[in-house]
């Protein structure tokens, strides 16, 4: 496993309903944001919107991918972030995306991945992206705060369960 790639997935609920974000332009503006700061650190990722909430991969540097991570944590436009994978990587999995786009319908994801944004080829491009999206998160593994809180439970610590019966 590389030490020069570092990558954070995560996941977090919308401050507002759909028609605030998109049509008060939050989640464009987040884009352009992300994409230029993006571009500068040399960090690629993808960002979906469900429309309820967002799913977000980032990959680069430690260092470019941290601070990047810190102003996202302050940022007002989500709230109840979850992390779902903070670690080192092989590789980069958004390899040209400084941050590729799924959002809750084709006509938004060719709106706001434009020509410039990322790799180019239509509607290949969105399904390889997402293609990589769902097998990046199927492949990322079980939380830390649950493995700690499964230890916690082996160790005699979470009550009655089958690790208490052990240590009876």
């Amino acid at each position: 496993m590389s030490r020069d790639i570092f990558r954070i997935i995560y996941k977090s609920t919308a401050a507002h309903r759909t028609e605030v974000m998109l049509g008060q332009g939050h989640v464009a503006d987040l884009l352009a944001t992300a994409r230029q700061r993006n571009q500068a650190a040399d960090v690629s990722g993808v960002l979906v919107y469900t429309g309820l909430g967002f799913f977000q991969v980032l990959e680069g540097a430690r260092t470019a991918v941290q601070p990047i991570f810190e102003s996202i944590l302050v940022d007002r436009r989500h709230h109840t972030l979850a992390v779902i994978e903070m670690d080192f990587a092989a590789e980069r999995r958004f390899p040209g995306w400084s941050m590729g786009f799924l959002g809750t319908t084709r006509e938004l994801d060719d709106r706001l991945n434009g020509a410039d944004l990322g790799p180019s080829g239509g509607p290949e491009v969105l399904d390889q992206l997402l293609r990589r999206t769902l097998l990046l998160l199927v492949d990322s593994p079980i939380s830390m705060p649950w493995l700690g809180a499964r230890a916690a439970l082996d160790d005699g610590l979470g009550g009655p369960g089958p690790s208490a019966a052990r240590h009876s």
